[in-house]
């Protein structure tokens, strides 16, 4: 019987006398941490409160490290916090922007390198959800700007607040962390150089802005918090985590956006479920053994095929269907009405899969998707790669109704870009590393120019790292080529296969980042602009690089 753990982590002040005097005050995050911990308790965890004093380094690291200690393959371990970020020096030179990201501890700051030490004691298998209602971006300068912005009604009124009335901000006083960070450099050090371990777990993180932003304190709780108790909605919520994530964002101001974020073992299995699922039941179609499937919410009606993730057992093989209804997956009653307009499946047309994710071959993605509002999907599981052994299903055909589904869009959710007609750029959530060269869709705007960047790291399409740019690590279709145009947007622009094959050998995280510029001339730089600027560079778009074997994308390349 899987279990669940849970620490619950919420400090409204710190101590004083670890921090020159600064108290860090604050006025949701107890809220937070008990809000949560209600979540839990309701949901069947084993929930550990820590507030305050209690909230110490070591009371942190201990409690995480017990639930470690109790927790098996199967199980899930949930930790939430709520309080102020810091950054403090990097020595290892392993974080491109050179600080190491800070939980502001009672005493002292808990290091993101320690927490990483933490995840590695879990045993392979465990689920760790994190969520972090605090920021990392404590400048003087940046807090001032974000209260000045409070002057205008429409800003405050994004964060739900009167105008001037700009709430307290979670990123810690630079002037107080750096004493803290003077005061224990030697024990900081210490960490950053020995909590190095490989993490064996999944960790899903989604914290309550990006690293270039600031989180918003509020009475009752923090900003991030209080719109995902509204997207929870006491268990309502039935989507994946993705969706959790999206469904959170998409209640957000503009200057607060939660970030996700993955580390340790790939999980589809454990992203496509319901968040905070102790069992392992998934969201979007999964079942039990790491039997899963998941795809976006949304997606674009474009050049570029959709893609799932998909999760089988060891040593079996998969099978998706998509279908234009949900009814169709019902053989008996619908079968005679599939053609090849509303209706696919991977097994009739290739031997059956490995691997951890699927895209839709193109010619069948551009039969489908034509006035198709909504594309359903499921997985088939057989234990031979060519016959159906001991097989089962996401969603039997006598509940193909339940059928999970792709609500498709006029123009895909992106950096920079929506379904309004604002510029945009897209690409699949991951592409075969052995295959031909990306697809991206884009859309600069009628009228418009545009050229395509992709990196093997975001910091390089910031202002801070550009001198650091190689033909190895980046490349700009502007450098070697003019401004693209199409007569119809959105518009496929396919990567060289020479940048791609040095870029994809170079990437070390296995992704790659991409960002579109636009401009109103097809020579020069006139009225341009781009849908990740260099100031946000490092939050940039990416997709995973899949080592697998993809018949399609070979077959699409022409080999």
């Amino acid at each position: 019987m899987p279990k669940g753990i849970s620490v619950n982590i919420g400090l409204n002040f710190v101590d004083p006398n670890a921090y020159s005097g600064w108290d860090g005050e604050l006025a949701g995050c107890i809220n937070d941490a008990r809000d949560m911990k209600q979540i839990a308790t309701q949901l069947g965890y084993t929930a550990t409160l820590l507030i305050d004093a209690q909230a110490s380094a070591s009371g942190v690291s201990r409690a995480i490290g017990e639930a470690a200690r109790q927790l098996s393959s199967g199980d899930i371990c949930l930790v939430t916090y709520s309080g102020h970020g810091g950054q403090i020096n990097d020595v290892t030179g392993d974080e491109p922007d050179g600080k190491d990201e800070t939980w502001v501890l009672w005493d002292r700051q808990l290091l993101d390198d320690e927490l990483n030490g933490l995840w590695s004691s879990f045993a392979s298998g465990v689920r760790i959800f994190v969520l972090s209602d605090s920021c990392h971006s404590g400048t003087v300068l940046r807090m001032r700007s974000f209260k000045e912005k409070f002057r205008s009604a429409e800003f405050a009124a994004s964060y739900g607040r009167q105008m001037n009335d700009a709430p307290r901000i979670r990123a810690a006083d630079p002037a107080a962390v750096h004493a803290n960070y003077l005061a224990n450099q030697s024990n900081y050090e210490v960490s950053q150089w020995t909590h190095r371990a490989a993490v064996n777990a999944s960790v899903l993180l989604i914290s309550g802005c990006q690293d270039n932003q600031l989180s918003s304190d509020g009475d009752a709780n923090g900003l991030f918090t209080q719109r995902l108790k509204e997207v929870w909605s006491n268990g309502s919520f039935s989507g994946s985590y993705a969706q959790f994530h999206a469904a959170i964002l998409a209640r957000m101001p503009s200057d607060q956006t939660p970030n996700l974020f993955r580390s340790g073992v790939a999980s589809p299995a454990f992203e496509a479920e319901k968040p905070f699922t102790i069992g392992t039941g998934s969201a979007g179609g999964g079942g039990s053994g790491g039997f899963s499937i998941s795809a976006p919410s949304s997606y674009a009606n474009g050049v570029t095929p959709v893609s799932f993730s998909v999760s089988v057992p060891s040593a079996n093989y998969f099978a998706v269907e998509i279908a234009t209804e949900a009814g169709l997956f019902n053989s008996t009653a619908n079968g005679a009405r599939r053609n090849d307009s509303n209706f696919y499946a991977s097994w009739k047309v290739a031997p059956f899969r490995q691997g951890s994710s699927f895209s839709m071959p193109l010619a069948d993605w551009n039969r489908m998707r034509q006035g198709a509002a909504q594309l359903y999907y499921r997985l088939w599981c057989t234990e031979s790669p060519n016959s159906w052994v001991n097989y089962r299903v996401t969603t039997s055909d006598s509940n193909a109704a339940a059928a999970p589904s792709v609500t498709l869009v006029a123009q895909g959710q992106s950096s920079g870009g929506d379904s309004s007609g604002m510029p945009a750029i897209t690409a699949p959530n991951a592409f075969p590393a052995n295959g031909s060269p990306p697809r991206f869709q884009v859309n600069p705007g009628a009228g418009r120019y545009y050229a395509v960047e992709v990196s093997t790291n975001s910091w390089y399409f910031t202002d801070q790292y550009s001198a650091q740019r190689t033909d190895d690590n980046f490349y700009g279709s502007w450098k070697v080529s003019p401004f693209e145009s199409s007569a119809l947007y959105p518009a496929a622009f396919v990567m060289p296969t020479a940048a791609w094959a040095r870029l994809r050998d170079n990437a070390s995280n296995g992704r790659l980042y991409y960002r579109m510029w636009w401009t109103e001339s097809p020579t020069q730089w006139v009225n341009y602009g781009c849908t990740t600027p260099n100031s946000a560079g490092q939050n940039a778009p990416s997709f995973a690089l899949s080592r697998e074997f993809d018949r399609d994308a070979l077959a699409e390349s022409g080999k």
